[in-house]
């Protein structure tokens, strides 16, 4: 065998390609799985990577303010070791904080019963006195007598962390492409074949669609239909001298925690209908965040988003192959940060036996 013919037999083909369409936290982390197992992978996105709604997440990694049954299912009881795995893999620092998260309920019975759920499952959560919740958060102002408290939660620059993992993917060979929009995939009787985008054809052996709410119309353009709808969620950046939160707090009123320490994010609902500038939504936030903490005269708006998180029908991840459509994958989730991890390991295991 020549040289030549060496390489060549070196070089993955075309049809050994992986697609994976969507360069936002899902997206990247399928593709830093799949890299990194070997394959040959091109992600496409249309804008920047994490540009879309994994911008404009609050980026919770952790289980404090969901129900404990919410982690009955096998991907989430998976999510958050594979994160904490996946993270010592980047080459880059992804913004991680980790203060853990300070909790309470309308009521100190319901804050109880919230603490006693968890640990009847057997999640790390504690009860906390006022006293040791200001002891954890010293610029609380009020503090009722019984909060919860997740040590092990944790939060992460959303954005730095989907970039990290692409980083990741490139150095083990995935090829990323911004500025390109998917018309359709390409199939034929065998199932896929490629991608139809904007740039022309792309060949491929498997396309994993990592899109959000973009997915329904890209997988509807293969025949195959599935249920996903945008949820309206906001998200605002306030400006703050110093850090307000060590880590997480979330109350009835509010929820916010430090992105770095002049950067404090806000979560807030988008009230149905509403379809004003999102700007309107941090009046009440920050009247929130000063009746909650101390020294807030110089904390300033400086950023509000409404962005719609994709939400698959009875709330259940779309996560694998479709039968229906042989080499055609979904990666499609919500919360994505938490997820995203867990979901790229499934992913790239599909992938092993094809």
């Amino acid at each position: 065998m020549t040289t030549r013919e060496a390489e060549s037999a070196a070089r993955p083909s075309e049809s050994d390609r992986i697609i994976v369409i969507g360069a936002g936290v899902i997206g990247a982390a399928v593709a830093h799985h799949l890299a990194r197992a070997g394959h040959d992978v091109i992600v496409l996105e249309r804008e920047a990577p994490g540009a879309g709604v994994t911008a404009a997440s609050f980026a919770w990694v952790g289980m404090a303010k969901s129900p404990a049954d919410a982690y009955a299912g096998s991907l989430r009881q998976r999510a958050r070791p594979e994160f904490d795995r996946v993270v010592t893999e980047l080459p880059a620092p992804i913004g991680l904080r980790a203060f853990g998260a300070v909790t309470w309920e309308e009521s100190d019975a319901l804050t109880r019963a919230f603490v006693s759920d968890h640990q009847a499952a057997g999640h790390r959560m504690e009860l906390l006195t006022a006293d040791e919740a200001r002891m954890r958060e010293p610029g609380l102002r009020e503090v009722p007598d019984v909060v919860a408290y997740a040590p092990d939660d944790v939060g992460v620059d959303p954005v730095g962390y989907t970039r990290a993992l692409l980083q990741s993917a490139q150095e083990h060979g995935a090829e990323v492409r911004t500025g390109i929009t998917v018309v359709r995939v390409l199939s034929d009787d065998g199932g896929v074949r490629g991608v139809l985008t904007d740039h022309g054809e792309l060949v491929a052996k498997s396309v994993v669609i990592a899109a959000g709410t973009a997915s329904v119309g890209i997988a509807a353009s293969a025949g195959v239909n599935i249920d996903v709808v945008g949820s309206p969620c906001c998200l605002l950046r306030f400006s703050t001298p110093r850090p307000l939160a060590r880590g997480i707090l979330s109350t009835p009123e509010l929820e916010v925690r430090q992105l770095d320490d002049t950067t404090l994010l806000a979560a807030e609902d988008v009230p149905e209908g509403f379809s004003g500038d999102p700007r309107e939504l941090a009046v009440a936030a920050l009247a929130a965040i000063r009746r909650s903490f101390v020294d807030t005269d110089d904390v300033r708006l400086e950023h509000a988003v409404i962005a719609e998180r994709p939400i698959p029908a009875g709330g259940h991840p779309l996560v694998g192959p479709v039968p229906a459509m042989p080499g055609l994958h979904l990666a499609i989730a919500h919360p994505g940060v938490i997820l995203s991890a867990e979901i790229g390991r499934q992913v790239a295991a599909d992938h092993a036996a094809l």
